[in-house]
């Protein structure tokens, strides 16, 4: 099959995909306007929003000094975005089906917010900046959900005493964790950061 034949057809099917998740979505819309005003309780802690800082002005502006053409500010931004957003109810989604607490039909929508956050979009807007499928679609779509997924883990992390714990395990996830501290999650945390920051720092030639 001729190259662009098959990318338009990939395109094609991802889109389709898309638009299956949110009439997913769309049915469901009034127990999940209900289920994200907890979400955005969630994601407001501390120390989630100082790591989500700290991560936002790196990947956003970091790309000016690779060899990496993709990798400008609106790609950056928008991906970090997405990535804070939608990556910790993502996984929640992923585990609450597998344990039969919601229908397997959610496990299109995390597949769906994954792919959509870390490759599709890039796909999308570089191809309307550039006029064609970028050369690095493949290479993107096979690291940067690796990064989607570390960092739905990160921030679905919360003490429960003395140790750590996933938020999605709770029975009442997504409601905001009733123990807030960072310090009993720095052991697990620091790998998780570490694991995202090597990925993102290896796979592109750097100059200052």
């Amino acid at each position: 099959m001729p190259k662009h034949v098959f990318l338009a057809t990939y395109t094609v099917c991802w889109i389709s995909f898309c638009f299956l998740a949110l009439f997913i979505m769309f049915k469901d819309r009034k127990q999940l306007r209900l289920e994200w005003r907890d979400y955005l309780r969630f994601l407001c802690v501390p120390w989630k929003l100082s790591i989500f800082a700290l991560a936002f002005l790196f990947v956003t502006f970091a790309g000016h000094f690779t060899d990496d053409e993709t990798w400008d500010i609106i790609t950056g931004s928008v991906m970090s975005l997405l990535t804070f957003f939608t990556a910790p109810w993502s996984l929640g989604l992923v585990y609450k089906v597998v344990t039969a607490q919601k229908r397997a039909t959610y496990l299109i929508v995390a597949m769906a917010l994954c792919l959509f956050s870390a490759s599709w979009f890039y796909d999308a807007y570089l191809f309307l900046r550039d006029g064609q499928y970028s050369v690095r679609w493949l290479g993107n779509l096979m690291l940067s959900p690796e990064i989607y997924v570390a960092a739905g883990f990160l921030w679905n992390l919360e003490a429960k005493g003395a140790w750590p714990t996933f938020g999605f395990l709770r029975s009442d996830w997504p409601k905001p964790p009733p123990d807030k501290r960072f310090a009993p999650l720095f052991v697990i945390a620091l790998p998780l950061i570490m694991c995202v920051g090597v990925l993102l720092v290896s796979y592109v030639r750097w100059h200052w």
